[in-house]
């Protein structure tokens, strides 16, 4: 025991003294070769069972002179990495990769459908948030999570079973491992998007199936994220919900494999979009220097499922049958994603690939541009002619005929599908304007205030915003800043027009005459009966109208003989006074109508009537 420790205490000092280096110059593994020899070892977390799905996540491991190693912080990974000839990405170096400027919001919702309970995964979340810099997201209920305006203070994480309740499954740390990555690798590249974490009961594809579809009912759900897949196809018929949540308009992903050449169900199913895997390189600014193939990622046609009619590959070696990837995104745990998770029984920073990673990248991308709807399917935006995808040309996943379904070249094919994110997301063009309030009511003389927003191609909030022109075509007029004031006439509705760079936003104004100033008075009950000699009140309401602020005279008439009445307070002031009458046992026994007056000098009046019947 004592050798061991000490063992450990010396790989530790040598670790810690190789990152001191690190963190001073950027370093090549052998640098430190003098001190710790690192070296790396890649394993699945999950693998599919007989009748269901395996998880498409693999976690790199890295390893200081045999010593597995952990990071506590993303910089001690990312040189700990450099060292053992790895490269990782932070979420700001994926988005700077792949050239990806746009935050969207959290009315946007990416639903991530996985087996099991992560049980760290809200913690995970917001660790891995804080560490890479991007926005807080706050935990929320269903109910809240899809009311989410683009506006609202911060995207929103909510977990649910595959049927939208709070009771979750049985945890596994394998797929656990699965969900942080999936649910970390979409707030990358969409930070302001909300997320929905939907935990099947099982792997079998009835409970997987199930989430699905209560993804495809949710509002807001842009995207639904599938980061797992057979090892050989499965009819759709037999599963059909992933397609039919396709068929609804929304971006349904899913991952193609880790296990080289072969097809794999969901990726399979005809609507879906298929997630291929590449490997992606940066230059020295961080920017896409180039993306290959990455050998483990799945590819193939269909055994069942047809192919649809947007995937239009000139002489498909499929045929009639689908064909996978359609797309494909940065998969390889060498070129892998920095996430924060517990792997071994170690929380902390690790890396981890697979086409689990490229799956929710996707999603995410999708969901960060914008809403689809049928007969538009997410799917045939993907595939359509002017849609910019960058086109991997090199690289293989194994052998086969025809090749193009193994190995990758210019256009289609099946490893990398039509080709990975394109850099031209990177520029933002102002494609519409809003304005608000959309309409608005003014009384004459008054203001309102009108403020614009411009959003780019994806529907994104464009950064920074442009400047704007206002204009109103009539019922008074418009700043240089949207501050409308109404003329002196009542009128519209008006339009008020916002514009910039030849993009214009409308809302609506209206003029109206300002409410008649003066007050009206009510009382409760409208009748009473008592004996007499006894007293008896009545309350009274006073409503004002028109900004109207003054003293109320207040008076009753036609009482019984010899009593009078008393108000409290009088004159009124607020809205409401007392009328109090005593009666007398001499009194005449009857039934009495009383007016109750309230008077402002002799502009304004307003009178009232109620019973007392004296027994």
């Amino acid at each position: 025991m004592v050798a061991i420790t000490f063992l450990r205490r010396h790989v530790a000092l040598a670790v810690a003294a190789a990152l001191l280096v690190l963190a001073a110059a950027p370093a090549s593994a052998d640098s430190t070769s003098a001190t710790t020899t690192w070296t790396h070892r890649d394993a699945h977390v999950c693998v599919p069972t007989p009748d269901g799905a395996g998880c498409t996540s693999i976690a790199r491991t890295l390893y200081a002179n045999g010593i597995e190693y952990h990071a506590a912080t993303p910089a001690q990974l990312q040189a700990a990495a450099r060292a053992a000839a790895s490269v990782s990405y932070t979420a700001v170096g994926i988005r700077t990769a792949y050239g990806i400027t746009g935050q969207g919001d959290p009315s946007r919702v990416i639903a991530i459908v996985d087996a099991y309970d992560d049980t760290a995964a809200y913690s995970n979340l917001a660790t891995y948030r804080s560490g890479m810099g991007l926005p807080a997201i706050q935990s929320c209920p269903l109910s809240t999570l899809t009311t989410l305006t683009s506006t609202a203070a911060s995207p929103c994480f909510t977990k649910v079973n595959q049927t939208g309740g709070t009771s979750l499954p049985a945890a596994n740390s394998g797929w656990a491992n699965e969900i942080d990555l999936d649910l970390q690798a979409a707030s990358a590249i969409c930070p302001k998007c909300s997320l929905l974490l939907l935990e099947a009961n099982s792997t079998g594809f009835g409970d997987l199936g199930t989430a699905v579809t209560t993804a495809a009912g949710t509002p807001h759900v842009l995207a639904i994220s599938n980061s797992y897949g057979t090892t050989s196809d499965v009819p759709q018929s037999s599963y059909p919900a992933w397609n039919r949540a396709a068929q609804q308009g929304i971006a349904v992903m899913a991952a193609s494999g880790d296990w080289g050449y072969a097809i794999s169900f969901p990726a399979s199913s005809t609507d879906v979009i298929g997630v291929g895997g590449t490997t992606l390189s940066v230059d020295s600014s961080g920017v896409r220097s180039g993306e290959t193939v990455w050998s483990s990622a799945g590819s193939g046609c269909s055994t069942y499922n047809a192919a649809p009619s947007w995937q239009l590959i000139p002489g498909s070696p499929c045929g009639s049958l689908k064909a996978v990837a359609d797309l494909s995104a940065d998969a390889n745990p060498n070129s892998g994603l920095q996430i924060y998770t517990t792997y071994n029984g170690t929380t902390g920073w690790w890396i981890f690939g697979g086409t689990s990673l490229s799956s929710p990248l996707m999603a995410a991308l999708c969901a960060m541009q914008g809403a689809y709807s049928s007969p538009t399917l997410a799917s045939q935006y993907a595939w359509a002619s002017t849609t910019p995808y960058f086109d991997v040309t090199s690289g293989s996943n194994g052998t086969c005929s025809p090749s193009v379904m193994c190995t990758a070249g210019t256009g289609w094919d099946g490893p990398s599908g039509r080709g990975s994110i394109a850099s031209a997301t990177a520029s933002q063009t102002l494609t519409s304007v809003t304005v608000s309030p959309a309409s608005a009511s003014v009384t004459t003389g008054a203001t309102q205030q009108f403020t614009a927003a411009g959003y780019d191609q994806n529907n994104n909030p464009m950064s920074p915003q442009p400047s704007f022109t206002w204009a109103v075509n009539g019922g008074g007029t418009i700043s240089s800043t949207g501050l409308f004031t109404a003329g002196s006439s009542a009128g519209g509705p008006f339009t008020v027009t916002a514009s910039s760079s030849g993009v214009n936003g409308t809302a609506s104004v209206t003029v109206t005459a300002p409410a008649t100033a003066g007050f009206t008075i009510s009382a409760s009950p409208s009748s009473r009966s008592i004996k007499r000699g006894q007293p008896t009140s009545y309350s009274i309401s006073i409503t004002r109208t028109g900004g109207f602020t003054g003293s109320i005279a207040l008076s009753v008439s036609s009482h019984p003989g010899g009593i009078t009445g008393t108000f409290s307070p009088n004159p009124a002031t607020g809205t409401s006074s007392t009328l109090t009458i005593p009666t007398s046992k001499q009194t005449t026994a009857g039934t009495y109508q009383l007016t109750i007056t309230g008077s402002y000098g002799s502009i304004l009046a307003s009178s009232t009537t109620v019973k007392l019947t004296l027994r």
